[in-house]
């Protein structure tokens, strides 16, 4: 049986102490449109805190969501770490990342990173610098938890090498789901707030595209 789980990971603003995952956007917690892209098959939904002062404060988001808070612990963490937690975590086959201070992401491009992982070991966006995107994507998760096991050191570029079977989406296929790119934009500032909540609120609903 194919279990599709996913993870959103939040952390907090440590020059400002805000928990950015809870401030507000449009009108909601910035991480509640983050889960408001989730698919609808996924069966299980966490929702990963790291570096956070109060965890606590994500319990009634979760509750609504009906999903469940796991606290990372660590200030800050690299790629390898965090998927390495997300993977440990996932009781499903198949696992979704998503960033928490990504609010620009939608469903259908979610949903198209998720059912990707049906065929695909790994599926990895590009941005348009060609950056691999490794904490917005979806995973199997049988290949690169064993390869975590036995390979501890190994960074993210070596653990994809390794378990092969990978899929890059670059930008310029990625503009189908939207033609602003706005799944790379993060909130890291104020002023990235405010950017944000304007596009929000100008973003006409789009028709979920039919993979």
């Amino acid at each position: 049986m194919d279990k599709a789980s996913a993870a959103v990971y939040v952390g907090i603003d440590r020059p400002s102490g805000r928990e950015l995952g809870l401030t507000k956007i449009a009108g909601k917690p910035m991480i509640e449109h983050v889960l408001d892209a989730v698919p609808d098959d996924v069966e299980e939904l966490t929702i990963l805190v790291g570096g956070c002062d109060n965890p606590e404060g994500y319990d009634e988001i979760a509750e609504r969501y009906l999903a469940k808070v796991i606290e990372l612990g660590e200030q800050a963490v690299n790629d390898r770490r965090l998927i390495e937690f997300a993977v440990e975590n996932a009781q499903g086959d198949r696992v979704l990342i998503l960033p928490g201070n990504a609010p620009l992401i939608t469903r259908d491009f979610a949903t198209f990173l998720l059912e990707c992982s049906k065929r695909f070991k790994a599926v990895l966006p590009r941005s348009p610098a060609r950056n691999t995107i490794y904490s917005m994507a979806s995973y199997q998760t049988k290949p690169i938890r064993e390869f975590f096991g036995s390979n501890p050191g190994a960074g993210m570029d070596e653990v994809i090498k390794s378990i092969g079977g990978a899929i890059y989406l670059s930008s310029t296929s990625l503009r189908i789901f939207d033609e602003r790119l706005g799944m790379f934009f993060r909130v890291l500032t104020m002023q990235d707030l405010k950017r944000a909540e304007k596009i929000l609120m100008t973003r006409k609903p789009k028709r979920l595209i039919e993979l």
